[in-house]
């Protein structure tokens, strides 16, 4: 979805610095999702490992092409197939020892091909924790079975996993599809032409000195010394709404409303 962002970089304009605004690509993807994700993973990697673990997580985002490029570089892909998108599980080679090797309860050493015996622990710690991704690809019944591919051309989402202790390492997870923008509710006018609203009446009666002022008590009679008809401002939750004439009606106090747009006025409330 299009967004109206700023530039991360700045330019001088005169004495100050302008970001340019500009329109960016941003996910949909819902993060509360995503940390479900990260839960499980996190979870999981704690039993297998026997000890805690510790995640980040990087928020969803759209990447550019160069950006997909960078991600797939030199890496494996795990993918999972849901029924509201599929799932990729992206390993790049170095993170790959570094979770083998926190398998094994050794240090992670430079980036090197794995052996036999560490890819597949690797596998099976992926297939191990696929459950935990459930909430980004709406799989049902059955446990998911990742699926190791070459590629991932068209998936959309990314967002990382950032494995701290007891190895640091990154596991990729990319998305097929990007949830769909959805319509908010609203509130058709029908529904609010019922409504009783408390309106407030304020009229200029005239005027007092500061003095005067100081001086009101409560049971004190403020004259009104305005001779001509009393002008009133209607106010809602503290807006004026209308302005008109105050006066009486068959008994009852009233304020007869000028229309802006008319001089004659409007029948009396």
């Amino acid at each position: 979805m299009k967004c109206l962002s700023f530039a991360r970089s700045s330019v001088h304009a005169g004495s100050k610095r302008v970001r340019e605004a500009v329109f960016e690509e941003r996910s949909l993807f819902p993060t509360a999702a995503a940390c479900l994700v990260a839960n499980g993973v996190r979870e999981t990697l704690s039993s297998l490992l026997a000890t805690p673990v510790q995640v980040r997580l990087f928020e969803p985002v759209i990447p550019s092409p160069d950006g997909w490029q960078a991600i797939a570089r030199d890496a494996m892909f795990y993918r999972l197939r849901g029924a509201a998108a599929d799932a990729a599980i992206v390993v790049r080679p170095r993170d790959a020892v570094s979770i083998a090797s926190a398998a094994f309860g050794e240090p992670a050493p430079e980036t090197r091909p794995l052996s036999a015996i560490e890819r597949t622990v690797l596998e099976r710690t992926v297939r191990a924790i696929a459950p935990a991704f459930v909430p980004a690809c709406g799989i049902r019944g059955e446990t998911p079975v990742p699926e190791c591919v070459g590629e991932i051309n068209g998936f959309v989402t990314y967002f990382e996993l950032q494995i701290d202790r007891p190895a640091s390492a990154r596991l990729g997870v990319a998305l097929s599809r990007d949830p769909e923008p959805r319509a908010q509710s609203t509130i058709d006018l029908d529904y609010l032409l019922a409504l009783q609203l408390e309106l407030e009446l304020r009229i200029d009666a005239g005027q007092l000195s500061m003095e005067g002022i100081s001086a009101l008590e409560p049971g004190v009679i403020v004259p009104m010394t305005q001779g001509a008809a009393l002008a009133g401002t209607l106010f809602l939750a503290g807006w004026p709404v209308a302005q008109g004439e105050c006066g009486v009606r068959r008994e009852r106090y009233a304020i007869r409303i000028h229309d802006h747009t008319e001089r004659s006025p409007k029948p009396a409330l």
